[in-house]
């Protein structure tokens, strides 16, 4: 009768110097953790529970109702959710659908190397480079009453004989208006959203082994025959990442609101994530009974998250069915 002898396993001996890493090792990997613990779930875990609490920390569902109406109302602290959502999801619908197609092209475009295209390739990364507040100050500057771009439009409309600007964007800029603030916004956000993916996708790109455009090209296949069909499914990974982190933030698109507008949000630029810290600030400058109310912000965000949680689990299923991931 034979017998099957149980494996044991081997325990490895650490050298004296291989034991004098181990703090370091362990300090390395602790302090990530730590910081997820302390800054993730700790967090979350408080708004979790401001959620159900009201301005006398007593249990309520109060604060999710008042969140419901706000979708459809002026709600409170004088902000309406359905109008700050609707502009959020706008600039999400733009930026996915219309700037990442395009910006995919023009990198790919770039990187096969189009004739002049070190020039190209500096005005278009250029934007990029410069900080998010050295932007706003420029595009502000380019937009106001007599800014150059304001100007332009100015001349444009009297050459086509077109409507002419409201009176408050010729007197305050184009970020002056509530009928000029937020179509300025998204076309700002569409130039920078060009840019904005450039770096990973070049990374992506530059992956491939030339000697798969080689054989495209041999076999007959144009310039956008291997954009389409070849380099892309090529990416696909990539860009399956990229829109994952789009969905993840499909209602929280604010694009620099509030420095384009003073911290006010106003004319008509509130989206949700400016609305979220809005009411934060209000409550936290003012601090009275009234105000005192993190229940309220708290729930908003726990209702976004249920919100988002499935549109992001469906979308990157789908995502993975669309094609098939390619390994390089």
């Amino acid at each position: 009768m034979e017998t099957t002898k149980k494996l044991v396993p081997i325990k490895r001996r650490y050298s004296k110097a291989e034991k004098k890493r181990f703090p370091f090792v362990y300090a390395l990997i602790l302090f990530p953790v730590l910081q997820f613990f302390v800054f993730w779930f700790v967090v979350n875990i408080s708004s979790i529970g401001y959620s159900f609490l009201d301005t006398k920390e007593h249990f309520t569902l109060q604060n999710f109702v008042d969140v419901f109406k706000a979708f459809s109302s002026v709600g409170p602290f004088q902000v309406h959710i359905g109008q700050a959502l609707l502009r959020s999801l706008t600039l999400w619908l733009i930026s996915t659908f219309i700037t990442f197609p395009i910006s995919v092209i023009t990198t790919y475009v770039l990187f096969r190397k189009i004739r002049c295209h070190y020039i190209f390739r500096i005005c278009y990364i250029i934007p990029g480079l410069m900080g998010t507040v050295v932007f706003v100050m420029l595009i502000r500057y380019m937009v106001q009453w007599d800014g150059p771009i304001t100007q332009l439009v100015e001349k444009i409309i009297d050459v086509f004989n077109l409507k002419p600007l409201p009176e408050l964007a010729r007197r305050n800029g184009l970020l002056g208006d509530i009928k000029t603030a937020f179509p300025t916004l998204i076309i700002i956000n569409f130039i920078m959203g060009i840019v904005g993916n450039n770096a990973v996708l070049t990374g992506a790109f530059s992956r491939i082994p030339t000697e798969i455009f080689e054989s495209a090209e041999i076999d007959g296949a144009g310039f956008w025959t291997i954009c389409l069909k070849i380099a892309i499914p090529c990416v696909w990974s990539t860009i399956t990442m990229l829109l994952t982190f789009s969905l993840c933030s499909i209602f929280t698109a604010d694009c620099s609101s509030f420095l384009y507008t003073d911290g006010t949000g106003n004319p008509g630029l509130q989206t949700i994530g400016f609305t979220l810290y809005s009411i934060t600030y209000q409550i936290s400058v003012n601090g009275s009974p009234d105000y005192f109310a993190y229940g309220y912000p708290a729930a908003l965000g726990l209702v976004l998250t249920a919100m988002t949680l499935p549109i992001v689990l469906l979308g990157r299923k789908g995502l993975d069915k669309l094609n098939d991931t390619v390994e390089l």
